[in-house]
């Protein structure tokens, strides 16, 4: 696609931006306006942005600039615009000011942080950009309506008592008249015989009825097929890998229906099966554990290279461990879905990682909404046994601390 290309999509977008809605939304109406100005069901565009937040936060952010750059329904311009004073907008400038203020955060949560949120929003853009390329013409295009012509209309009969002639007198042969156009088949309008043909009205783009039904069970013997064969030939693959490959099939699936305007049966599918894979990614590789733990190892030996807890609070106390001159000892910590806390001597070296994917870390004084690295070497300075740590908490808050 070259450069031109691009710029001639981006310009034709932007003069023929969907328009928002007051009647027509569930939060500020910009998931319809997409779907209007493209023929797409409005439920599946709300579907993806809410896959589009859960994985990597680009959905929040999209939403967002959504509100602010396409204008609601009688404005001249949108709430951005209104901002450098390019048009009027009914968009009060409070809420024009905290929809700026909310682009910050999410703007710093999808590029600086991990790389599904950068992926979710380069693919949403190219999404956009094939959308527009090749269902632009079947949607609503602002300030425009979409009538079917209508044929001349019949001249009226004179209402004097004289009467005119419909038709000049013949000057020829019945072959020499011309034959009445398809609009006119009984010859009583010759005088606008010379008219193009009205065009007929544009049919709706919906596919065959067959068609339609058949995008949902082939997207799910896909899956099922995609799913055997990870594993069959990767049995290493964890159980989120497989969840989320499967997730991939459905939601290549749905952008499928979506052009063309079917598959709204696999909805009920995605929306369980991206909570399932972002749960099974926030819970424990190994093994399935639900309840509160507590341990508390007081030798090297009995201290676990693993401590995990699927759903439920997860307790380390390390207050008793002792460890000789120069030894060091590695362990880890993973919570699915709780609190995690870890309680360390007061003497003894430490290096931890924190990680939580939602929720809030405090590390040995350092806080964060997603990780934090430390190494201290406690109260009485560098020396004597040395502890590392990786706590990791899907969804919940991490709290390592020392003893008092």
């Amino acid at each position: 696609m070259s450069d031109i290309k691009v710029q001639d999509t981006v310009r034709d977008f932007w003069a023929t931006r969907p328009h928002r809605r007051t009647n027509d939304r569930k939060v500020a109406g910009v998931a319809a306006a997409i779907g209007r100005r493209y023929a797409i069901d409005p439920v599946l565009v709300r579907v993806a942005f809410v896959v589009a937040a859960v994985f990597g936060g680009s959905g929040v952010l999209l939403y967002l600039l959504g509100w602010l750059l396409l204008p609601l329904e009688g404005d001249q311009a949108s709430g951005a615009e209104r901002m450098f004073r390019r048009g009027r907008s009914s968009m009060s400038a409070v809420l024009i000011v905290v929809l700026v203020l909310l682009l910050l955060p999410a703007s710093a949560a999808v590029l600086s942080g991990r790389a599904s949120g950068v992926l979710g929003l380069l693919v949403a853009l190219g999404t956009l950009v094939l959308l527009h390329r090749s269902r632009s013409a079947l949607g609503e295009i602002p300030g425009t309506q979409r009538t079917p012509p209508t044929a001349p209309a019949a001249t009226e009969p004179a209402t004097s008592g004289t009467t005119t002639s419909a038709a000049p007198p013949a000057t020829g042969t019945a072959t020499d008249q011309p034959a009445p156009p398809a609009w006119d088949p009984l010859g009583a309008a010759p005088f606008a015989w010379d008219l193009p043909e009205p065009a007929a009205p544009p049919m709706p783009a919906t596919p065959p009825q067959g068609v339609r039904s058949k995008v949902t069970p082939i997207t799910l013997g896909l899956a099922l097929l995609t799913g055997g064969i990870a594993l069959a030939f990767a049995p290493g693959l964890s159980a989120a890998g497989i969840a989320a490959l499967l997730l991939g099939v459905v939601g290549l699936g749905l952008v499928v229906g979506a052009f063309m305007q079917s598959g709204r049966g696999l909805i009920l599918l995605a929306i369980p099966l991206a909570l399932l894979t972002w749960v099974l990614h926030a819970a424990p590789a190994a093994g399935f554990k639900v309840g509160g733990s507590h341990w508390d190892p007081v030798t090297a030996a009995e201290l676990q290279p693993r401590y995990a807890v699927t759903l439920g609070n997860g307790r380390l106390d390390l207050t008793g461990l002792r460890l000789a001159p120069g030894q060091t000892v590695k362990s880890s910590v993973n919570v699915g879905i709780g609190q995690t806390h870890v309680i360390l001597p007061p003497n003894i070296d430490a290096q931890v990682s924190c990680q939580t994917q939602v929720g809030r870390v405090d590390c040995l004084g350092q806080s964060s909404s997603d990780r934090v690295d430390v190494t201290d070497n406690g109260l009485d300075g560098p020396g004597g046994g040395k502890v590392i740590l990786d706590v990791h908490s899907g969804v919940g808050e991490i709290h390592v601390e020392r003893e008092s």
